[in-house]
């Protein structure tokens, strides 16, 4: 199997405070151009927005629907790979379970153990609901950029008017752009009793009971920042196990959930199968492993004959 990583898409592996971001107070193109690897020229050619610079088409997805996917040209991807890195260096709050180096959606799962009242929503077309304004907002008043080098970062990291849906930037200034707007509903659960976590535009609410009125003041906040929750995807679940971004969350903590049992098993069986391409069976089955131990190797996990 070829290796598909991109080189410069480095994780982060030192944090700080906001305020000692590279990013902030930044204020001349040519500083913004070095600290992104790159010119001022190639800056100006990357944001001239009647040149194209992404690859489009669609996939489907679960439902039957499709979702437009994008991958930006590589100049693009190097300077939008960059601001990714350095925007994660930069320290979140214990809430934000991605895309954060070292919390995962296991994680963002054990988060909720103990709760037995669960409230899991969806942000409605997530990526392309999030708006360049915020973007440039961020970078402009949050990270108090010059107007001049806010714009080019708003520019870089969006297209359409929006964040496009397959730039490694998107995740990290999803959050960013809307934090305030996520640190407002962290304190609407917090003054309820509750725990919320957010797993990129994954909302759980959760505690021994979750109100109605707290759900409402949470899609309040988000309806004031111009998103809206996917109605037909909001779930309801009390006194019984919940699966929290693909892990089973129970009184007693962490299970895999069955369907993970069984694409392991599978893929054992078909391992144990003579004939077919090894290589591919191999890395499908390391690759179900993978996933399996994140959850049953976490402290979290209820150790019991289903867990093995």
């Amino acid at each position: 199997m070829t290796n598909t990583r991109k080189p410069w898409r480095k994780k982060a592996k030192k944090f700080y405070a906001l305020e000692q971001s590279p990013f902030y107070g930044l204020q001349r193109k040519k500083d913004l151009a070095e600290l992104l690897f790159t010119s001022v020229k190639a800056l100006e050619g990357m944001t001239d927005k009647s040149v194209p610079h992404y690859e489009y088409w669609e996939e489907e997805k679960a439902d039957g629907s499709m979702r437009p996917l994008c991958r930006p040209h590589e100049g693009l991807d190097k300077a939008q790979s960059r601001v990714a890195y350095l925007l994660a260096c930069i320290e979140t709050p214990s809430y934000v379970h991605a895309p954060v180096p070292k919390r995962t959606y296991v994680t963002n799962a054990a988060a909720h153990q103990g709760s037995r009242s669960f409230c899991l929503m969806d942000i409605d077309s997530f990526y392309p609901s999030c708006r360049e304004e915020k973007v440039l907002a961020f970078f402009q008043h949050r990270m108090r950029c010059s107007p001049d080098v806010a714009v080019i970062l708003a520019r870089l990291c969006c297209d359409k008017g929006s964040l496009p849906q397959g730039s490694p930037s998107s995740p990290i200034l999803s959050y960013w752009a809307y934090s305030e707007m996520w640190d407002a509903i962290f304190n609407v659960a917090k003054e309820a009793g509750n725990v919320f976590t957010l797993y990129i535009d994954d909302l759980t609410v959760s505690g021994q009971v979750v109100l109605k009125s707290t759900i409402w003041k949470v899609q309040k906040e988000i309806h004031k920042h111009g998103l809206a929750i996917k109605v037909g995807k909001t779930r309801w679940i009390v006194n019984k196990p919940a699966g929290v971004t693909g892990a089973i969350v129970g009184p007693e903590g962490l299970r895999l959930p069955n369907r993970q049992h069984q694409k392991l098993s599978a893929a054992q069986s078909d391992f144990s199968k003579p004939g077919g391409n090894r290589k591919k069976k191999t890395n499908v089955l390391r690759g179900r492993q993978a996933q399996a131990s994140q959850i049953m190797n976490h402290p979290a996990t209820v150790r019991d004959g289903n867990s093995h």
